[in-house]
């Protein structure tokens, strides 16, 4: 649902919109630029991963949001927001207490940012989060993109996007997430608001989303997963729906006024603060 603009054109035009402008231009994951966790190696006591439960090894590049933001790793986003309203600024990013975190103020003011390591052809991404009750109208992702996949109101030429945690359209209580695919598609049935080849699968899984949890995909040969605390909560094994070139990571929360009035009696005014503990991301 959500989209992302080049790395490689500098940080002025890397401001992400929903469902809008996008283009990830890191084209490689990195690994000899810090030191990389073992495998299940997690700081903060809690819920188990998809990597420790299904195998996945060591990590190809990793970020435990420890210190302050590595800004060689993460582009931060600067400019306008979500269709034009609001601002997403750098100071609204932040690295305190071993997390990474985005707040939503009041005004309108959020951020995001792009992961330059965090993108290749197949793999696996888990990150461990949590978000606060506030206003429904902050939206939080984490989301592949295309790797160079453009502008419009869908990848340029084509390319998908896969929205693997998204509170789009929740009340605000943060209760469950939505698992968003969207794909290429040339003919059957379009999707209202983005281009017209563009198709869409989705699920949702209730958990509070403000305590701990681990997110994750994954991206095979043979399928698409989506994994919460290392138990699969959504699949297709669909060869239309996968991604044709390589995706790229990036963390993003959303002003979306529009959905304000979704918000549950006593919260509508409260700010967002999303974060998270550590991202990382493995081969398939």
């Amino acid at each position: 649902m959500v989209a992302v603009t080049a790395v490689t054109v500098g940080v002025s035009a890397f401001a992400a919109l929903h469902e809008s402008s996008a283009d990830v231009g890191y084209a490689g994951a990195r690994t000899d630029a810090q030191r990389l966790p073992a495998p299940g190696k997690t700081k903060k006591p809690g819920k188990p991963t998809a990597a420790q439960r299904h195998g996945w090894g060591r990590p190809l590049a990793a970020d435990e949001f420890n210190g302050t933001l590595d800004t060689k790793a993460w582009e931060v986003y600067d400019g306008a927001g979500h269709a034009g309203k609001g601002r997403r600024s750098p100071s609204a990013v932040t690295v305190r207490d071993g997390a990474l975190r985005i707040t939503g103020r009041t005004d309108g003011t959020t951020g995001g940012l792009g992961w330059r390591r965090g993108s290749r052809m197949l793999g696996r991404w888990e990150a461990r989060l949590r978000i606060n009750r506030s206003c429904a109208c902050y939206n939080a992702n984490m989301l592949l993109w295309p790797v160079g996949g453009g502008g419009g109101t869908a990848p340029e030429g084509g390319g998908g996007e896969i929205d693997y945690m998204e509170t789009y359209g929740d009340n605000g209580l943060r209760k469950g997430a939505n698992f968003f695919l969207h794909y290429d598609q040339r003919e059957g049935s379009t999707q209202k608001g983005r281009e017209g080849n563009s198709g869409r699968i989705s699920d949702r899984v209730e958990v509070d989303l403000t305590t701990w949890h681990s997110f994750a995909v994954e991206w095979t040969e043979k399928e698409i997963n989506g994994y919460v605390d290392g138990r699969r909560w959504f699949h297709t094994s669909r060869r239309d729906v996968r991604p044709p070139g390589p995706m790229g990571q990036a963390i993003q929360l959303d002003w979306m006024p529009e959905l304000a009035g979704k918000s549950a009696p006593g919260i509508r005014r409260r700010a967002a603060v999303l974060e998270v503990d550590w991202i990382r991301m493995y081969g398939a």
